[in-house]
């Protein structure tokens, strides 16, 4: 039997922070492979640390896919990287687009040095009334403007290095978010509605009458869980 993993790395949104129901997109996302029969064995690893920018991320990518990619696994690597890069701090931004740029290049060469199913995960939008600054630290802003050519960049990117990229950006209202960074509870699971639809396509399915049965009883379609299990 083929086991599937999945490698989500990123930053807070990616670790389901102010989803305090089910801890973020990554976590319902499992949470819904998990239930659907037609699937064969999936570990999905939430790989998000809270304010790591591209930089961290690199530094530590190429060393946690060793021991969890597997030569004998359908490995599946997304990367939700790129929104605290735009962070500016005490006048500064984090990364300026040349360092961003060869920063998502490097992240992509690595992840797919390990496997060539490496889905991309796009920016969420800000709220420039609560985020410029942010409450907690009058040092710290993102700007809505920035973040979107970044996400641009991304964009860009993925389609020179033919990697899938998933554009979200305008799938949340910045409105909504918990604190005008951090999509709410309702962002988190728009998030893991399309991503878990995008990643149902790269996994592998348990057998054709496995999968039969799954599909006469739920629809065989991530989304028919997600209705079941968050709405």
């Amino acid at each position: 039997m083929v086991r599937n993993k999945i490698l989500v790395f990123g930053d807070s949104i990616t670790y389901g922070q102010r989803d305090l129901e089910m801890g973020g997109w990554v976590n319902r996302l499992r949470l819904a492979l998990a239930h659907d029969s037609s699937i064969t064995s999936c570990h999905v690893f939430n790989m998000g640390i809270s304010g790591q920018s591209t930089t961290e991320i690199l530094e530590r990518l190429e060393r946690e896919c060793e021991g969890r990619v597997l030569d004998d696994a359908n490995n599946i690597i997304v990367i939700a990287a790129g929104i605290n890069d735009t962070q500016i701090l005490e006048g500064e931004i984090v990364n300026d687009e040349e360092a961003f740029r060869s920063n998502v290049r490097s992240l992509i060469e690595i992840a797919k040095s390990f496997t060539d199913k490496v889905i991309y995960l796009g920016l969420t939008p800000v709220d420039d009334s609560r985020t410029d600054p942010v409450y907690w630290d009058r040092t710290r802003a993102w700007k809505s403007e920035l973040v979107e050519s970044y996400d641009n960049i991304i964009s860009e990117i993925c389609s020179e290095m033919g990697v899938r990229y998933v554009y979200v950006y305008d799938q949340i209202d910045p409105a909504t978010n918990e604190d005008g960074l951090h999509p709410s509870e309702a962002g988190h699971i728009i998030l893991a509605e399309i991503m878990g639809n995008v990643i149902y396509d790269y996994l592998k399915k348990a057998s054709p009458i496995a999968a039969a049965r799954a599909e006469k009883s739920v629809g065989g379609a991530i989304k028919s869980f997600f209705k079941t299990l968050f709405s």
